[in-house]
């Protein structure tokens, strides 16, 4: 004949290891259950937050990569003076975006195409990002260089040209850009440091017609400033 079983009193489950730490939790979870519901809320907060963020960089990127091909309508058709406002406009409303930072170089090129190199430096500057493209960011260097070089600013002339070679495409644009700050060492007083970049350059391209010109021009100077 069975037996009747015999009831568990709540005492011996909670002397049971696993109910009794089943039990701890809950009783933790009914004690700190509104801090944990305000922590969540405040977790789905930032979330939330960080989602909006997101969503209005996409939308100010968009809307500035929108002004700008309209900015580049207006230089294309040689309408300098509507393009500058919409590039102004772009970089006054979005200059943290990609189109943004391509609005500075192109106002620093309008300066610099009329010979206005105050004006163009602090725009060529603020263009150089990682968020710019390769090409922009190397029209910028060598637009800061020139700048420099115009001042008789040679050393800050010298270490744009550096950025520029650092980011050279090609082997070609790498020599001649080298050809170029041969020059810059050469009026800042390098004479030596000058020969020895134009000798590097024709000992590694002897048959190449276009780094040949350059280099017979930076020869030709050094020869012009005396250098033995």
């Amino acid at each position: 004949m069975l037996k009747p079983k015999r009831k568990i009193t709540s005492k011996e489950i909670k002397r049971d290891p696993f109910l009794e730490a089943i039990y701890s939790v809950k009783e933790h979870l009914n004690s700190k259950k509104q801090q944990y519901v305000k922590i969540g809320i405040s977790a789905l907060s930032v979330l939330l937050l960080f989602f909006f963020i997101n969503q209005n960089s996409k939308s100010n990127a968009n809307e500035a990569e929108f002004g700008l091909s309209i900015g580049m309508v207006y230089l294309e058709k040689g309408d300098v003076q509507n393009a500058m406002m919409q590039f102004q406009q772009i970089v006054d409303e979005y200059s943290s975006t990609p189109s943004g930072h391509s609005a500075s170089f192109y106002i620093g090129k309008i300066h610099f195409d009329k010979s206005e190199y105050d004006l163009a430096l602090s725009h060529f500057e603020r263009s150089i990002s990682r968020k710019n493209n390769i090409f922009l960011n190397n029209a910028a260097y060598s637009a800061l260089a020139e700048i420099h070089a115009n001042k008789n600013q040679y050393n800050e002339a010298i270490n744009f040209q550096k950025k520029l070679i650092d980011n050279s495409s090609s082997s070609l644009d790498k020599a001649v850009s080298m050809l170029k700050l041969g020059k810059f060492h050469l009026l800042n007083g390098d004479k030596e440091i000058a020969k020895s970049i134009l000798q590097n350059i024709l000992d590694e391209n002897p048959d190449n017609p276009g780094i040949k010109s350059e280099a017979d021009y930076l020869n030709g100077l050094i020869q012009t400033l005396g250098v033995d």
